[in-house]
């Protein structure tokens, strides 16, 4: 249902802006234009233009923005759990990923693009191989991606490729800017896996190329126990040594970090992804939340991969991870619901550089969008005209299964549940079938 050259509104819903200038609209109007929006405001004083689309009881909000991902994920679901994360990486994750196919990336990617669109996902940041058959997905499924190839050092053909794939990948997409929904990034996995000549020049071509650098830093005490018995410093020091963060990064996990790594954080503007569900599973630790939000760290959410979360639900992490550094942090008033939301919205959108596209409903920007079930039991009763109920409904309520349109660029991907692009029975069976055969092939099944 592609509506570019074209013009429609959404009338009769409740709006949720995250624009502090106009924060909450009861009975709103949104009127979209090819894939911007160009009017927002009440419905009894704004014109609608176009087809009409009633929303009544439902909530329209920013599209959610997950910071941490690998796309082709979902093909190893439930197939690594209940381990620690060296022996779940090396002893299973790395060696079934030998087997996988571009056709199985391909597969994976549209199956993982499918549960975040149903999920209310509208952006993602993915790190993974495979980039130009995840790219063939996400354009086929109309979702919004930030595409990190992964960057290893390494002594097979495979690993030393790596550098020179995502280099190919950055150039091609860089050319084709606007074209499509992707934004070329770079993924050097870790201080662990990249050693410091590979993570200087990765950092220099970043720095070339003006593009984001997305990494894991400091995920485990195993991981900084390795990078100061071999540098003898933590990894967010070696990293800085290497010069890779004086780019616009994403960081990872960052659960680990000393006084001195979170002061390097600071100063380098470097933003967090907290991935909260994939940490207690692996039981990697608990972020600190608390020291970071004290210095001013850009806080934003990941879902991690489906092996290690098993869900993609960004609002399941969410209200996870908030309600987790509550109790940690023994301190039921630190994250209020409305900042809990900014980190899926308009944090998100700041952290990979697109504040003034997406995070927020406002004029001009991207028509990315969703809208949430009023009705549902979940959240009853729901105050339409109280913000902080509101607020409060999306951080603890609601969780993807509340999610019933998508628009992504102007366009309706998803209509009252419906998923209106590739056929959901196709991406379900075959996804399941590359699933089965690299399974096979590892030797897990």
């Amino acid at each position: 249902m592609r509506l570019m050259n074209n013009i429609y509104t959404l009338t009769d819903a409740v709006i949720l802006t995250m624009d502090d200038n106009q924060p909450l609209i009861n009975t709103g109007r949104i009127v979209i234009e090819n894939d911007c929006i160009k009017k927002i405001g009440q419905s009894s004083e704004i014109d609608a233009e176009g087809k009409i689309y009633s929303l009544k009881d439902k909530l329209l909000m920013p599209g959610l923005i997950n910071t941490h991902s690998h796309s082709v994920s979902p093909l190893f679901r439930g197939m690594a759990d209940d381990l620690k994360l060296m022996d779940w990486l090396n002893n299973v994750i790395w060696p079934a990923e030998k087997h996988l196919s571009p056709e199985a990336a391909y597969w994976g990617a549209a199956m993982c693009a499918l549960e975040y669109i149903e999920n209310g996902i509208t952006t993602f940041v993915d790190q993974y191989y495979f980039a130009e058959d995840i790219a063939r997905a996400v354009v086929d499924t109309g979702i919004r991606a930030v595409l990190a190839p992964s960057v290893f050092s390494g002594k097979t053909a495979e690993t030393k490729n790596t550098f020179h794939a995502a280099r190919n990948f950055i150039k091609k997409y860089q050319l084709r800017s606007g074209e499509t929904n992707i934004y070329p990034a770079i993924g050097p996995h870790a201080p662990y896996s990249c050693e410091q000549n590979l993570l200087e020049e990765v950092g220099e071509f970043a720095k070339e190329k003006d593009v984001l650098v997305h990494i894991h830093i400091s995920e485990t005490v195993d991981e900084n126990r390795e990078i100061q018995e071999k540098y003898g410093v933590t990894p967010t020091q070696f990293l800085k040594q290497t010069g890779i963060l004086d780019n616009k990064v994403i960081a990872a996990h960052c659960i680990h970090l000393n006084e001195q790594d979170l002061q390097t954080f600071k100063h380098k503007e470097i933003a967090v992804s907290y991935n909260p569900i994939s940490n207690l599973k692996l039981v990697s630790g608990i972020m600190p939340m608390k020291a970071m939000v004290e210095k001013g760290l850009l806080i934003t959410v990941g879902t991690d991969g489906a092996q290690s979360n098993n869900s993609l639900d960004l609002l399941r992490d969410l209200k996870t991870g908030v309600l987790l550094q509550k109790q940690f942090n023994e301190d039921a008033t630190f994250i209020k619901a409305k900042e809990a939301v900014e980190f899926v919205t308009k944090n998100g959108a700041k952290a990979i550089g697109l504040e003034d596209q997406l995070g927020s409903l406002e004029i001009g920007k991207k028509a990315d969008l969703i809208s949430i079930d009023l009705n549902s039991v979940n959240l009853n009763p729901v105050h339409y005209n109280y913000l902080d109920n509101i607020y409060s409904a999306i951080a603890y309520s609601a969780s993807g299964k509340e999610v019933l349109d998508v628009i992504i660029n102007g366009e309706f991907i998803m209509q009252d549940g419906n998923f209106l692009k590739l056929s959901k029975k196709t991406i379900l069976n075959n996804s399941k079938k590359q699933a089965e055969i690299l399974m096979k092939k590892a030797g897990l099944l």
